[in-house]
């Protein structure tokens, strides 16, 4: 049976990850414990961004008792500003006098944040997600699974690079042309490659908007090291500095670029032909909205509309049977009765895929 495995946040957290509601409480938890010794200057922006806009002192106020703003609260704000071509006091849109938008400068700085604190946050994780990979690899599965994920991390991404070093080598597809492959710094993917398509960008992805190529830095996050190491974060063609190319969990997505359109066409194309789908760690927010569009028209444009059968694994110690039950009916109001909403944990279906599988 062909499967696709959808992973979202929840299979992330149980590596490490910070949840959402947790990232701002966090991050300016490991910026405190820094003593502001690294990237001044995007922290004390950041940190007069909550100042001003959300009266939130993330240097004197006790930030275990702060209510922040949801990530897509945050970040949804200024890309309605953007799109609207609008500003808010002290937060121009564009300024001609300093060169600048503030506005756009804070959204790649919330980009940086939420790529300083996943790398702080998975130092040491807890390798489920090769536990997984491995598994299925083990149980002759891995080749009739395609991937597909919300999820800028690359925990997934490692575990199936490291199947590169079989004898054959396993091969990766993201639905997207690397420049590595033209350089021969990456192995070019092929019919029998294992799909795996990130519909909101990576944080081992980047961009450089001169030449409009995409490279992958395997292994690495290579947006963080445009923070890091913005000296070493230049594209090696035009010499202009790369950009990450990251959507955001908001409304409002701009999925214009045409990688991201490839990725999303391809997706599409690969899941008409799945007659599994399972959810891991994904609650079915109403903000993605483009997701739900997505999985809607796999299921009904197929030819037999029936034959997809859709598991959802999602729990973990803990959880309130409210939110279980909110998000139970979120699945079926949209999916339709058929869902199997099970008990397990995305720990349980990494460590014996046959659970739901079989």
């Amino acid at each position: 049976m062909k499967t696709a495995i959808f992973l979202g946040a929840g299979a992330s957290a149980a590596e490490g990850a910070p949840i959402q509601s947790n990232l701002f409480r966090d991050y300016f938890n490991l910026v405190n414990r820094r003593s502001g010794q690294y990237f001044p200057e995007h922290e004390r922006e950041l940190a007069t961004f909550f100042q001003l806009m959300f009266d939130i002192d993330v240097d004197h106020d006790n930030l275990d008792n702060v209510v922040f703003p949801t990530f897509e609260e945050a970040l949804g704000v200024l890309d309605l500003a953007d799109i609207k071509n609008e500003s808010f006091k002290d937060f121009p849109n564009i300024n001609f006098a300093a060169n600048s938008g503030r506005i756009k400068f804070l959204r790649v700085y919330l980009v940086f944040l939420m790529a300083d604190i996943i790398h702080e946050s998975l130092k040491s994780s807890k390798d489920i997600h090769r536990q997984l990979i491995n598994k299925l690899n083990s149980l002759n599965q891995i080749d009739d699974t395609i991937f597909l994920t919300t999820n800028y991390d690359i925990l997934c991404d490692n575990a199936l690079l490291d199947l590169y070093s079989l004898d054959p080598p396993k091969k990766v597809d993201y639905g997207v042309d690397f420049v590595n492959y033209k350089e021969g710094t990456f192995v070019r993917p092929d019919l029998d490659s294992i799909k795996f398509f990130k519909l909101h960008g990576s944080l081992n992805w980047l961009y450089c908007p001169t030449c409009n190529n995409l490279r992958i830095t395997p292994y690495e996050k290579g947006v963080y090291n445009i923070m890091t190491n913005p000296s070493e974060s230049f594209c090696k063609n035009c010499e202009n500095m790369y950009s990450p190319i990251i959507i955001p969990p908001t409304f409002y997505k701009d999925l214009s670029k045409i990688f991201l359109s490839m990725v999303w066409n391809r997706a599409e194309s690969e899941l008409l032909d799945v007659e599994h789908l399972i959810f891991c760690g994904y609650s079915f927010p109403d903000a993605d909205i483009h997701i739900k569009y997505l999985i809607k028209r796999i299921q009904k444009n197929r030819k037999q509309p029936y034959k997809l059968k859709i598991t959802v694994i999602n729990n973990h110690p803990g959880k309130k049977p409210d939110v279980n039950a909110e998000e139970k009916n979120r699945y079926i109001r949209f999916l339709g009765r058929q869902v199997d909403y099970t008990d397990y944990s995305f720990e349980d279906f990494a460590n014996d895929p046959n659970i739901v599988m079989k």
